[in-house]
């Protein structure tokens, strides 16, 4: 592929592989199959999907990945969330990341492009070696897209800033090459520990996505009203322009509701854009 260039030779092992989602491909491939089938096809260039273990989550990201366009992607832009105390934007220093199904590449011009966007990049792979918001979906990009390069971003906080940088990258590299990208945000609707709050929030947070309103969005976050495990990397979407002229639409039916760490209530969902 013209776009795929190694950052070097070192592979990003799985965190949660065993846990989260199995970790050979005789059991992977499978359960792939189970969770994309009976979805609606769409052609979407931006999906949102949740990254809780695939025995409560994974059918619901089946349905995001089932509303990709499928036909022309070369690289697919994974954002992600960091689940520990740290800020920063994070793109890989590995040259794939492993998945039961085979290896993703990862797209070095593309990452150079956004880290050239703003100092709050870092070419750093150590919060990628400790978190699974990104890793869960993977083995999905793979099934999908097995030729397609990777651009993973981890955003740690969702400070206004950094937000803004990351907004700003997107729309800077990857506007002028949406035809062929397919952007996957990494994103659980609401998390409370109240019950009835977290269903209030996520639906607020659906309402807001659909609407594509980043101005309302943005106001959530800060009030406290949008509690979406995501929230930072969803905001910048919103804010990049990216999706302005598409329809956003739930395309997992019900929201569903688990418990979560700490006995919160979670709420999954999956949402496309096209």
């Amino acid at each position: 592929m013209e776009d795929t260039v190694f950052i070097q030779e070192r592979v990003r092992s799985p965190v949660v592989g065993g846990l989260f989602y199995p970790e050979e491909r005789k059991d992977a491939e499978p359960r792939l199959a189970a969770f994309m089938e009976g979805w609606e096809r769409g052609q979407a260039r931006v999906i949102i999907a949740p990254h809780g273990a695939w025995d409560i989550s994974g059918r619901i990201a089946g349905a995001a990945f089932a509303a990709a366009e499928t036909g022309c992607i070369s690289r697919v832009v994974i954002l992600g969330t960091i689940h520990r105390e740290e800020e920063g934007l994070f793109l890989s220093d590995s040259g794939f990341f492993q998945t039961p199904l085979g290896n993703l590449q990862v797209a070095r011009i593309f990452c150079e492009e956004m880290a050239s966007c703003s100092t709050l990049f870092e070419i750093n792979d150590i919060p990628h070696l400790r978190e699974h918001s990104i890793e869960v979906l993977l083995p999905f990009v793979k099934y999908c897209f097995p030729d397609a390069a990777i651009v993973p971003v981890l955003m740690g906080s969702s400070r206004q800033g950094l937000i803004s940088a990351l907004a700003r990258s997107l729309r800077i590299v990857f506007e002028p090459v949406m035809r062929d990208t397919l952007v996957v945000l990494s994103c659980n609707i609401s998390m409370n520990m109240d019950e009835e709050k977290a269903r209030l929030q996520a639906e607020e947070c659906v309402t807001l996505l659909t609407e594509k309103n980043s101005v309302r969005f943005g106001e959530g976050i800060r009030s406290g009203c949008i509690s979406a495990c995501g929230k930072g990397p969803v905001a910048s979407l919103l804010e990049s322009g990216l999706v302005n002229n598409m329809r956003g639409r739930l395309v997992s039916g019900p929201l569903i509701q688990a418990k979560g760490e700490e006995n919160k209530t979670v709420y999954y969902g999956a949402l496309a854009y096209e």
